[in-house]
């Protein structure tokens, strides 16, 4: 795709500074991306291994609990029940964690098994079957009481069944973040932390880039600033809402019944909501949170305590379907979703400028495909195309023709 010819400039409404041009030096690359988290590092690590020179900025420090990687862990899943077009995605990014784990030391990924469960007819069931049926994935669907004979840990009703497969896990945040960010660095990826970015302005071929700090002009821009995507594309009106999510961390009656080897990540439809739930994993406590549901808030204003009241939910929940887990909360977290209307993801390229790609709308359930999202972001903005299948994420459907 060729850029267009006309210019443009996106103000960026969070900071409000004033420079003189003579003061900035001006620095050229292949490609920059603004949001160096959980997107732009595994973009940047893509890039920069195939050798393009490349700069990321980031405008708080790198790996921070103010956007949606904080939690310590996050849940990976192959039996998606969202819809079966993310199966061939969660795949690849699959395989693409194991490469990156054989490069370090620590494990990232984690394999317990997975469980999608609630009342029999459920979407959440009903769609994991259909997405292993599509493509031929291994799993079991089982009754309650299958269910409760295998994992004691669980009491539920004998009308729920689950989807169960046996490949599903969790990957360590941190850990994998950190892997993106050390492989972008040895690559020659410049990672810029505590930089904000003024505005862009697309000058044809180039893109100028300003920041607090420099001025920089790249060849290609890849925008995947998570919450603040919405300001920063401001022109564009992009139906995206930022939701405050809570998430805590309960102590279990016997933590032994909680270990990875013993406890599947889980996912349920319920009248309570959608929780999910990790094993314990470098915390003394059992990690539930309610998918659903959160405060709208602008990323810049967030209260970022879990206040009491907000664990109800959470006790209620552990003490109906978990009753080996206590309502004692050891920690608690919050972290931001950034929804689109449909909780699909945005991956295109703008829709008026053809060096410009867009990566948002993550919806909560964006972590375990950063690795394949990097390779995604690495093609469409140097190749202005991909192999991997995704139409379901084109930006157009939120705009009328």
């Amino acid at each position: 795709m060729k850029p267009s010819p006309t210019g443009w400039l996106y103000p960026l409404v969070f900071v409000c500074e004033c420079f003189s041009s003579t003061s900035l030096m001006t620095s050229t690359y292949d490609v920059g991306i603004i949001g160096a988290g959980t997107m732009g590092s595994a973009a940047a690590f893509h890039l920069a291994g195939r050798g393009y020179r490349v700069i990321a900025f980031e405008r708080f420090h790198l790996i921070h609990e103010f956007g949606s990687h904080s939690g310590r862990t996050r849940i990976l899943r192959h039996a998606y029940h969202e819809s079966p077009d993310y199966v061939p995605l969660v795949l690849r990014a699959d395989e693409l964690w194991l490469e990156l784990e054989e490069s370090g030391e620590s494990p990232l990924l984690i394999r317990t098994g997975g469980l999608d469960m609630g009342p029999k007819g459920c979407s959440f069931v009903v769609g994991a079957l259909e997405a292993c049926r599509v493509h031929g994935l291994p799993c079991e669907q089982l009754g309650a009481e299958e269910i409760m004979k295998r994992w004691p840990q669980f009491r539920i009703p004998d009308s729920w069944e689950a989807c169960y497969n046996a490949q599903a896990g969790f990957l360590i945040v941190d850990r994998c973040m950190q892997a993106h960010i050390r492989g972008a660095r040895a690559r020659g990826a410049q990672i810029c932390e505590e930089e904000k970015v003024i505005s862009f302005r697309n000058q044809g071929s180039r893109v100028e880039i300003r920041t607090d700090k420099a001025v920089y002009e790249v060849g290609r821009l890849i925008v995947c600033a998570g919450s603040w995507t919405s300001w920063i594309l401001a022109d564009l009106g992009l139906p995206l809402v930022v939701r405050r999510k809570t998430l805590a961390w309960l102590r279990p009656k016997n933590p032994g019944d909680f270990v990875p080897e013993k406890f599947p990540i889980f996912i349920t439809e319920s009248e309570e909501g959608a929780f999910y739930g990790l094993a314990l994993y470098d915390h003394p406590g059992v990690k539930i949170a309610n998918h659903y549901g959160g405060l709208q808030v602008h990323p810049d204003q967030v209260d970022r305590t879990l206040h009491e009241n907000e664990a109800v939910e959470m006790k209620n929940f552990v003490r109906k379907y978990l009753p080996g887990i206590t309502e004692e909360v050891l920690e608690g977290k919050i972290c931001l979703y950034t929804l689109t209307p449909d909780e699909h993801f945005i991956l295109d390229f703008h829709p008026k400028e053809g060096n410009v790609v867009i990566a948002a709308g993550f919806s909560g359930h964006g972590f375990k495909f950063a690795p394949v999202i990097g390779e995604i972001l690495a093609d469409l903005s140097m190749e202005g195309k991909t192999r991997h299948p995704i139409e379901r994420f084109r930006i157009s459907r939120f705009f009328s023709p």
